[in-house]
């Protein structure tokens, strides 16, 4: 797969490895938000399919979203700036690769965009639609309920809606929901394909509208598909399975080979005040990392921003994106990775297909090579930003790499691997036995607890979890105040090798956060005992959440990394 650009907007090229050509191109037109993140490597390895099958495949960033630039958005809207960046797409793979005929396919709200782009080109033979979004104004209200759920208010209608990244404006809104593909009507003998979990009404009364125009509509099952909307949310797991689609795509639209000589040029963004450049690295350059620095600027400082738990590069609420353009405002250069089987970075030989555990692999091999990469660049020093586990590979990396000299953890869970199941340690890390009694006080428990819904497994494993990690950092305190024990905690070793390095660490937390789990236990839930330690500070930021999602914190987290990142 290649990195390319084209109007500004970032995407990925993947061609057949034999270097031969066909007459079909692909893109892949995603979803957004969370639809976007769940879906981002699954729909890399549909590409990498897609590109094995014959077909030239380009799956890319609306303007606003991902690595894209964001001006189309500010001068045009949304909508309108989306449904430009489909044929956009689609032109540029015809003039870049060739192709004659295109599949568009889509997720979620790309299924809308992708049905809307078919409707209005010549050159669309197939659609395939996962999880289509057929009315807007149903979509509309799942934003809309999304943004309560987050919040705790409601909307006010007729005004803008601010939901994690996007902050869209009621013009916005309206066109959105103005859409119906059961009123688009497509070309007759187009080929579509209609992937979901669950055939509704709404999908069943479009096909038939399609079905009337002329076109050949097939309900393919959801088999193997899951991954493109849920997964593990911190063990490895494995990404979805494309066989039925492959071979419905390869009955319907064969492809004719053709001679094909791709040039892309330079895939190169220019936001403002910024450079942007895709950086393929390490071992058989399959790690994946974006370069963003200020622009007429030489080396200097370069801050690895890693990624938080199965997100991608840009992260949720694309909050590495935003920090990324703020501290090349003011003269600081990012490298936004993906670890090894996260994102663009391709997984381990055999686990190619797999997203990689959050937590349990160790990622001090990807830091070292991207530090060698930007070393290689002309980079002196180092700088790394992590969120919740991107906070513990942050710290963890640090420690072991001796070039990174500015380190900044974000909501970090722990300090080492707690026994059992992480996700039940963090899951019950801030419910307390205390807690748990007071609602056996409520007949709604008993309810709840005589209905067979409870994982009475995973709130013992959690609350026993809890209470060891307690309890021996606790007795550890005691044999060391008494000289029973002089060796120290991992979390004391580091801060103190940190230290001594010259190293300057800052630990942010959203409020309550500093004062339950690991950091408590081993600096006190104010932080007093990183006094000990030279160059490292705590701070607790208002309002802002655990990971980042809501506008308000994340500006406030965003100003004051790009602060301690200038002055370090």
């Amino acid at each position: 797969m290649t990195p390319v650009t084209f109007n500004r907007c970032f995407g990925w090229l993947h061609g057949p490895q034999d270097g031969a050509g066909s007459d079909v191109g692909v893109v892949i037109c995603t979803g957004l938000i969370q639809d976007a993140l769940l879906a981002y490597s699954s729909l890399r390895v549909l590409a990498d399919d897609l590109a094995a099958a014959g077909f030239v495949t380009l799956r890319f960033d609306y303007p606003g979203t991902g690595d894209s630039c964001d001006d189309a958005v500010e001068r045009d809207g949304h909508w309108t700036a989306w449904q430009r960046s489909v044929d956009d797409a689609a032109n540029w793979l015809r003039a870049t690769a060739g192709v004659k005929r295109l599949v568009l396919v889509g997720l979620r709200l790309g299924t809308t965009l992708a049905t809307l782009a078919a409707a209005r080109r010549e050159d669309v033979a197939a659609l395939l639609l996962f999880e289509p979004v057929i009315s807007g104004r149903t979509y509309v209200r799942q934003l809309t309920l999304e943004v309560e759920m987050l919040s705790g208010t409601r909307p006010t209608k007729g005004e803008d809606l601010y939901l994690r990244e996007f902050r869209f404006p009621p013009a916005t809104l309206d066109q959105i929901g103005e859409v119906d593909l059961r009123k688009v009507t497509v070309k007759s003998g187009m080929h579509v394909a209609l992937c979901a979990q669950s055939e509704g009404k709404a999908a069943e009364d479009a096909a038939t509208t399609w079905r009337s125009a002329g076109a050949e509509v097939v309900n393919i099952p959801w088999t193997g598909l899951d991954p493109l909307v849920r997964h593990k949310v911190i063990d490895e797991d494995i990404l979805a399975d494309f066989t039925a689609v492959l071979q419905w795509l390869r009955k319907s639209v064969p492809v004719q080979p053709i001679a094909m000589q791709i040039v892309t040029g330079e895939a190169a963004l220019h936001p403002p005040g910024c450079i942007e450049t895709p950086v393929r690295f390490g071992p058989d350059r399959r790690l994946f990392g974006m370069l963003c620095r200020p622009r007429d600027s030489a080396p200097g400082t370069v801050v690895l921003l890693g990624n938080a738990g199965h997100d991608p590069h840009y992260a949720s609420a694309r909050h590495a994106v935003t920090l990324s353009r703020k501290l090349a405002a003011k003269g600081v250069a990012s490298f936004r990775l993906d670890y090894a089987g996260l994102g663009d970075s391709i997984g381990p030989a055999g686990k190619e297909r797999m997203l990689s555990h959050v937590f349990a692999v160790d990622r001090g091999p990807d830091v070292s090579a991207a530090v060698d990469t930007l070393q290689g660049m002309g980079y002196r020093r180092f700088g790394i930003e992590g969120l919740c586990s991107g906070a513990f590979h942050a710290f963890r990396t640090a420690v072991s790499e001796p070039r990174i000299n500015t380190v900044l953890v974000v909501n970090l869970p722990f300090f080492t691997l707690p026994a059992g199941s992480v996700l039940g340690y963090l899951e019950q890390k801030d419910r307390s036995p205390t807690e748990y009694l007071a609602k056996l006080l409520r007949p709604r428990t008993w309810a709840t607890l005589l209905s067979g819904k409870v994982d009475y497994s995973g709130i013992f494993v959690g609350q026993l979890g809890r209470l060891r990690a307690r309890m021996k950092a606790k007795l550890l305190g005691i044999a060391r105040r008494v000289g029973l024990l002089r060796e120290q905690s991992f979390a004391k070793q580091a801060m103190t090798a940190l230290s001594k390095r010259g190293t300057t660490t800052l630990f942010l937390f959203s409020p309550g956060e500093e004062a339950e789990g690991a950091f408590a236990l081993e600096f006190g839930p104010t932080g007093d005992g990183l006094a000990a330690h030279k160059g490292a500070t705590m701070h607790v930021i208002p309002g802002m959440d655990h990971h980042l999602t809501a506008a308000p914190g994340r500006v406030a987290a965003e100003a004051l990394m790009v602060d301690y990142f200038g002055r370090t």
